[in-house]
């Protein structure tokens, strides 16, 4: 047996949701790591009739030599394996930074493992035999949910190189209309001519990509969330 093996992914989107699941899957992997090669077959095939991509390894050793951590997705991890432990891969990862969810699937777990496991940042903690309506749920749930972080990481990084792109008085401004000043009001509050405001403002939305009130609250709530007030 190789330590690795990959199944095709297939099918075809039909609805706006499944367009959706279809990129999902399309561009994610969920990795399969059980020293039981039954077990590996099982959730592979299951999973594969849900078109999901798989790759499977038999130790948490052929994982760390053949994964390539930029591909995104989720893994399935058995706790007891010869070698590194599946908790123990855990830790491996976390320290690594990798940061792919991880579902548990063990038949030895209890509830001290199980909350040991989700402490360290596991998505799912389930026993042997395990439901597999549960089990693709699980893998859906975890694969958008890690999607979501993605996007809004990116985001971050773009809402903060924008506001880095903002001149002082353009921040000041953004930063009183953002909260509710009327342009007469942030006038008289920064002492300057009210058309110094509408074209600080102009300005300001212009760079950070925003036109209407609802854009600029909710953009000024990110921006607070991430320290650039």
């Amino acid at each position: 047996m190789t330590n690795t093996e990959t199944s095709p992914q297939s099918g075809g989107p039909s609805t706006q949701q499944t367009v959706d699941d279809a990129v999902l899957k399309a561009a994610s992997v969920v990795r399969i790591v059980d020293d039981d090669v039954a077990m590996r077959r099982s959730y592979e095939f299951m999973l594969t009739m849900a078109k999901w991509r798989t790759k499977l390894y038999d130790s948490a050793e052929a994982f760390l030599d053949g994964d390539d951590p930029e591909i995104p997705g989720a893994i399935i991890l058995d706790v007891r394996m010869p070698g590194i432990s599946g908790l123990a891969l855990q830790d491996r990862l976390s320290a690594d930074g990798n940061d792919l969810p991880v579902i548990f699937v063990t038949g030895h777990g209890d509830v001290d493992m199980a909350v040991r496991a989700v402490k360290h940042g596991a998505f799912e903690f389930m026993l042997k035999p395990v439901d597999p309506v549960r089990l693709k749920a699980a893998v859906t749930d975890a694969i958008r949910s890690s999607w979501i972080k993605a996007k809004e990481a990116r985001e971050t990084i773009d809402f903060t190189g924008k506001w880095a792109l903002l001149t002082d008085r353009e921040r000041e401004v953004f930063s009183l209309i953002a909260e509710g000043c009327l342009n007469k009001e942030a006038a008289y509050r920064l002492d300057i001519a009210e058309r110094t405001v509408k074209f600080h403002r102009a300005s300001a939305c212009r760079k950070l990509g925003v036109r209407t009130p609802q854009e600029i609250a909710a953009l000024w709530l990110k921006l607070k969330e991430n320290g650039k007030d």
